[in-house]
């Protein structure tokens, strides 16, 4: 029995990889510097000055964390011996590309991924998000390859406060200028 979340004060995953410098800021106002291994948990504040870093959750789930950028972990809970999961995260600034773990092929319904101008709902692939200084995001939808080097692509929905889109096939992408813009067609 697995069950790890904010409540539970457990790591919820790692630093895997990291080049060059950043932080993590704790709830509790604590600062780490990053560096591989470093446990990562709910809440957690991941930003990279000259450098960039790739988290690994307990899903499965991969975040890449490219320079000047900023992630914030709002919520993760994964209990697989009951089914139940959800993954929110937050890119405030900067390049984030996400992989689904787990969470998202079990419960797509609960992963949410923020910019400052967009929700994407997750359906089970990887995708990358750039967000500009004023908030802009632009949204790529990537294909899934395992390590065997088979690829299939997922679908991500793209919603602002004035529209939604759905992304199906590999490389299109989406730009939402402000939350009350409606998302680029693809």
């Amino acid at each position: 029995f697995i069950l790890l979340s904010a409540t539970a004060h457990g790591s919820i995953g790692n630093v895997t990889e990291l080049k060059g410098s950043g932080v993590i800021t704790r709830t509790d106002g604590d600062e780490l510097e990053l560096q591989k291994e470093l446990d990562v948990f709910s809440y957690d504040e991941v930003k990279t000055g000259n450098g960039r870093t790739s988290i690994d959750f307990v899903d499965d789930t991969r975040v890449e964390i490219t320079e000047h950028s900023k992630l914030i972990i709002d919520e993760f809970v994964y209990d697989p011996a009951n089914n139940q999961g959800g993954l929110t995260l937050t890119a405030a600034l900067g390049t984030v590309r996400y992989a689904s773990g787990q969470i998202a092929k079990d419960h797509q319904d609960n992963v949410k991924i923020q910019t400052p101008t967009a929700t994407i709902g997750v359906r089970g692939t990887d995708f990358a998000m750039i967000v500009d200084e004023i908030g802009g995001s632009t949204i790529i939808l990537l294909p899934s390859c395992d390590t065997n080097g088979l690829c299939y692509v997922g679908e991500i929905s793209v919603e602002s406060d004035a529209g939604q889109v759905i992304m199906n096939q590999a490389f299109q992408a989406t730009r939402v200028e402000a939350a009350e813009t409606k998302p680029f067609k693809p």
